[in-house]
C-alpha cells in the first residue's frame, strides 16, 4: 500500500510506528525484522498483502504472517480491490479469503480492501456499496473482520458511519500530529527505513484496538533493552533468489560480449551476466556447449554480437552458491563447474 512519498526517518520526533504494511515490495520479512522493530519502536502489528484482483496472490504472505506470529506483533492481512461493482466485489472478497486462509491468515484477524484505482476513487461515494460489499464478503465467508484503506483526499468511498485507514503523508510528519484521529489507523508515511530491514516501509498510527483483534494496542511493550539491528545482509536480488528456493530461470537472450577458447573449450561472456567488463574467463566464461546461438544457429560459428540463449536444461535450475559482496550467484554447470553470474542480471533473464 502507498498513497505518495515523504523521506522522514523514523524517530522520536515523528508519529508512532504502532503498525507496517507489507507486500512483495518490500520481499519475504524474517521474525528477526519484526522483532527489532517491535524492540525499538514500538511496534504492535503487521498488515500484509494477501491478493489482488481474482488472480493475484502475494507469495510473501504466507511467510510474513508465520514471521509476524514469531515475532509477537498481531498479523492482518489486506486485499487491493480491482472491482468497481458490488458483484465484482464479493468475488474478489472470496477470493481474498481463499487466499488468506491458505497463508495461515488467524480467523478474526482484519481482511482490509485497499481501495485506490483512479476509476474507483472518481466514483466517489458511489464506492461505498463496493467497499461494504467486499467488507460483508469477507465476515460472512471468511470470518475475517475489514475496513477500507485509502487516501485522506479519497475518504468519501469508505462507508459512511464506519472508521477507515487512512492514508496521508505530511511534509514533515511529528509526533504532534494526530490526523484522521477518528479513524482505526492513520499511515503518514511510506519511506521509513529500518536498521533491521532493506528497502522502505508504510508506518502507520493506532487509533484504537481494530488491527489488534480488540486487544490493547498498548499490550505490546517494547523492551526497555533496545535489541541489536538482526541486518539481513543478502543483496535485493539474491534475497529473492532465496525467498523463490533458490530456484532460477533463464530463458532470454543476451549478447556474445567476449568470446575465447579458455581452459579447453570455447566460451562467451557477457558484460552484464558477469557483472562488468573485467570478467574472469575462468569463473565468468559461459561454454558454448550450452548456450544456442540465436542469431545464425548452432551449426555456423559464434561471433561477438551473437545473441544467444542457454539451452534448454540449463535454462533453469537451482542456485547453489551466493557471494552477497559481489552480488554473485553461483551455478554449477555440471562438467563444466561452478560458474558465476551477477545476481541482478540473472534475475532479469
Amino acid at each position: 500500500i502507498g498513497y505518495g512519498a515523504n523521506t522522514e526517518t523514523v524517530s522520536a520526533n515523528t508519529p508512532r510506528v504502532d503498525m507496517v504494511d507489507v507486500s512483495n515490495h518490500n520481499g519475504a520479512m524474517t521474525t528477526p525484522e519484526f522483532t527489532y522493530m517491535r524492540n525499538n519502536y514500538g511496534l504492535k502489528a503487521v498488515t500484509t498483502k494477501i491478493s489482488e484482483g481474482v488472480g493475484f496472490h502475494d507469495w510473501t504472505a504466507r511467510g510474513n504472517i508465520a514471521a509476524a506470529q514469531q515475532a509477537g506483533v498481531y498479523i492482518n492481512g489486506y486485499h487491493y480491490l480491482h472491482a468497481t461493482t458490488v458483484a465484482g466485489a464479493i468475488a474478489e472478497a472470496q477470493y481474498a479469503v481463499n487466499m488468506a486462509k491458505a497463508d495461515g491468515l488467524p480467523v478474526g484477524a482484519v481482511l482490509a480492501v485497499d481501495i485506490e484505482n483512479p476509476n474507483q476513487i472518481a466514483m466517489g461515494r458511489a464506492m461505498q456499496p463496493v467497499a461494504r460489499a467486499f467488507e460483508n464478503e469477507v465476515a460472512r465467508y471468511g470470518g475475517y473482520r475489514s475496513t477500507t484503506y485509502t487516501g485522506g483526499s479519497a475518504i468519501s468511498v469508505s462507508p459512511d458511519r464506519e472508521k477507515a485507514w487512512i492514508a496521508a503523508y505530511p511534509y514533515v510528519p511529528t509526533s504532534a500530529m494526530h490526523q484522521y484521529d477518528t479513524e482505526h489507523a492513520w499511515q503518514w508515511g511510506s519511506k521509513q527505513t529500518f536498521a533491521s530491514s532493506l528497502g522502505v516501509f508504510d508506518v502507520n498510527v493506532l487509533y484504537d484496538d481494530f488491527f489488534t483483534t480488540g486487544t490493547d494496542k498498548n499490550a505490546v511493550v517494547p523492551n526497555v533493552t533496545q535489541s541489536k539491528p538482526v541486518v539481513n545482509h543478502d543483496t535485493s536480488a539474491i534475497k529473492k533468489f532465496k525467498n523463490a528456493g533458490n530456484r532460477f530461470t533463464a530463458y532470454k537472450g543476451f549478447r556474445v560480449d567476449k568470446i575465447a577458447y579458455v581452459n579447453g573449450m570455447w566460451q562467451a561472456i557477457n558484460y552484464n551476466l558477469a557483472g562488468g567488463k573485467d570478467a574472469n574467463w575462468t569463473i565468468n566464461g559461459i561454454p558454448l556447449a550450452i548456450l544456442d546461438n540465436v542469431t545464425r544457429g548452432n551449426y555456423r560459428a559464434t561471433r561477438v554480437g551473437d545473441t544467444v540463449k542457454f539451452m534448454r536444461g540449463y535454462d533453469y535450475g537451482t542456485i547453489d552458491q551466493y557471494d552477497n559482496k559481489s552480488n554473485g550467484t553461483g551455478i554449477n554447470e555440471g562438467a563444466y563447474g561452478m560458474i558465476w553470474y551477477n545476481a541482478d542480471s540473472l534475475l532479469a533473464k
